[in-house]
């Protein structure tokens, strides 16, 4: 798993919202303490002040290429609706999605973030 691993979820989270941007606007996150029931469940959350909604995050190298992307070629993957800003957030937050897959995939994202050093391809597979 990483470096992640024995920390705890709120350390987690926190280092998260330092880290990363909501995914629609770009905008900073905060953790935000959510109880989730009336027996004491409760949990640590990401929340865009912005959209007001809670978000996970996107690298924001990853948000900003998305963002190019949806802006200098046109990409809608939403052509049902009409094209406004909300429009344009969807398209952002999507090929965001897109990237950071990729990127997993390709094992140069994990749960930490960008990673610093290329990974060996040699014996890479196809599909994993």
């Amino acid at each position: 798993m990483g470096a992640t691993t024995g920390k705890s979820e709120r350390t987690r989270m926190e280092e998260r919202a330092k880290r990363c941007v909501c995914k629609s606007c770009g905008g900073e996150l905060k953790p935000s303490l959510v109880i989730y029931d009336i027996f004491g469940g409760a949990g640590v959350e990401l929340v865009c002040p912005k959209c007001d909604k809670k978000e996970f995050g996107i690298e924001p190298e990853i948000y900003k290429y998305a963002e190019y992307y949806v802006q200098n070629f046109q990409f809608n993957y939403f052509y049902d609706m009409e094209e406004n800003e909300l429009n344009e957030q969807m398209n952002i937050s999507k090929v965001a999605d897109m990237m950071a897959w990729l990127l997993k995939k390709l094992d140069l994202l994990d749960n930490d973030g960008l990673k610093d050093k290329i990974p060996q391809y040699e014996n890479y597979k196809k599909f994993h």
